[in-house]
């Protein structure tokens, strides 16, 4: 569920510059994502792992009649991360912080993009349960939120031209993402309790 704001356009007056930000539901809206993660065990209790997050989303108000419709959104985390369980063996509250890079595009469907980069440490933090449910398997309920900054958009054109969306009064603007998701937590070496 993305909120917040894209970037910030900037309008000059005598005497000073009024911005007007660009809402997130603007090019996309809520959807699903499949998020793959491998680490490794620091002591029974913590990991330290990689991610990679894909979310496909669906279309946003902006430019609806424009190249056709838009067609949905998407967007991919790549990050590093830690998680700690209370009680990795049972039932334990579970902490996750990862830190990496989001790019999003928003689709036409004459094949026009919207390219949102350059934003790296982007943050997400996590709150769930870590249960066991055999030596090797554990489930994880978690919701988390995360925060960042996109400072390179460009629009892509269907005959792959490119041009700045943002304006030389422009500025970036904070979006942020809330999820629930259910992960399936594999432990190839078991529980040492």
């Amino acid at each position: 569920m993305p909120f917040g704001s894209l970037w910030a356009r900037g309008t000059s007056y005598p005497g000073y510059v009024a911005f007007d930000e660009v809402g997130f539901t603007q090019y996309a809206s809520s959807g699903v994502l499949l998020e793959g993660d491998v680490g490794a065990r620091l002591g029974r209790n913590y990991n330290l792992f990689l991610l990679w997050e894909r979310a496909q989303l669906g279309d946003g108000r902006a430019e609806a009649n424009d190249h056709g419709g838009q067609r949905g959104a998407d967007s991919d985390f790549w990050a590093l991360g830690i998680r700690g369980s209370s009680d990795a063996d049972r039932v334990g509250l579970l902490i996750e912080i990862a830190i990496g890079y989001r790019r999003l595009r928003a689709l036409w469907a004459d094949g026009t993009e919207l390219q949102f980069t350059n934003a790296p440490f982007e943050a997400r933090f996590g709150v769930g349960a870590d249960i066991r449910l055999n030596p090797l398997f554990a489930i994880s309920p978690l919701a988390t939120f995360g925060v960042g900054s996109f400072g390179t958009i460009r629009r892509v054109h269907p005959d792959g031209t490119t041009s700045a969306e943002t304006g030389p009064l422009d500025e970036p603007a904070g979006h942020g993402w809330f999820t629930l998701s259910l992960g399936g937590h594999f432990d190839l070496a078991g529980s040492t309790k």
